[in-house]
């Protein structure tokens, strides 16, 4: 009787000692496990920030053109409205042609002062939705003008930045594709970084030496950004003329934390939130490759 209450004794002192081992190694599991969404949250939060900071340059180059239209237009209305009140002093004498000339002029002027004011809020809007957090809501949205935006945005960034390159870019947009529901904020995310990714691959091969030979250009980075209309889907085709992606890390680069780029001029995770933000939105990202020619990306998305 007695051996068998020293016997259970010491099974329930084993229970209760693995249980507790049990709920210690739960709690050593879930710190650690909120640790890492913690730093996976500021990884994405610093892969953004670089993003924007690449961008801002960009933005005040893109933005300073149709903000010298808008001042110089405003200059000569300035000196048309005092030239026509100087007219309308002479009374009988006035030149009414010239009155009228100048009136059609200043009505001239107004017009692309509103339509270079345009162009500029188009800028800082898109850099708002680049830089805020998402509001997680679909908009309807021209989907050739959104494109345009972004590559503008991605390019004026690279140009301001540091080691520019010369690129020539090709938009090809197809006209049957208008609006289409988007998380704007993220969405910019996607077409900035494969645009930024592909600027970096053609300066790689800009250094590498592709660039000149005797004094004769032989390579001309290109960007090439198409969008087509397929059925039930449409297309969104980023392509460049760089250096291609190795057949051994291809399967690798849509994968978290994978980065070619030394020390910390890449976290590894811009393709990765491209690759997430595009299934977000019922889509698909895919790559095409070939060493030494270039890269393709294409981002497949549902007609709704």
């Amino acid at each position: 009787m007695i051996a068998g209450l020293v016997i259970l004794s010491l099974i329930g002192l084993i229970l209760y000692r693995n249980n507790k081992k049990e709920k210690k190694a739960k709690i050593i599991l879930e710190n650690a496990l909120n640790e890492l969404k913690s730093t996976q949250a500021q990884l994405i939060q610093q892969e953004k920030l670089a993003s924007l900071g690449q961008l801002t340059a960009g933005i005040a180059h893109e933005i300073k053109n149709p903000l010298n239209f808008v001042n110089n237009f405003s200059e000569v209305s300035v000196d048309l409205i005092g030239e026509t009140l100087e007219e309308m002093e002479k009374g009988e004498k006035r030149d009414h042609t010239l009155i009228r000339d100048n009136l059609e002029d200043l009505q001239s002027n107004l017009r692309k002062i509103r339509e270079h004011g345009a162009r500029a809020n188009t800028i800082v809007t898109s850099m708002l939705q680049h830089s805020r957090g998402s509001s997680g809501k679909k908009e309807p949205t021209d989907l050739n003008v959104f494109i345009k935006e972004s590559v503008n945005l991605s390019y004026h960034g690279m140009r301001a930045g540091k080691n520019p390159i010369n690129v020539e870019i090709n938009l090809d947009l197809d006209p049957k594709i208008h609006e289409t529901p988007l998380i704007k904020e993220d969405f910019s995310r996607v077409i900035i970084n494969l645009c930024n990714n592909a600027f970096d691959a053609m300066r790689s091969k800009t250094l590498q030496g592709f660039e000149t030979l005797g004094g004769l250009e032989l390579y001309q980075p290109k960007l090439t950004v198409r969008t087509k209309s397929e059925n039930d889907h449409m297309l969104i085709l980023i392509e460049d003329n760089g250096p291609g992606i190795p057949e051994e890390i291809k399967e690798k680069i849509l994968q978290p934390f994978f980065t070619t780029k030394k020390g910390t001029e890449g976290t590894g995770l811009g393709l990765s939130i491209a690759h997430d933000i595009v299934k977000a939105h019922g889509g698909e990202l895919k790559v095409k490759t070939k060493e030494g020619e270039g890269t393709e990306f294409i981002i497949q998305l549902p007609i709704v």
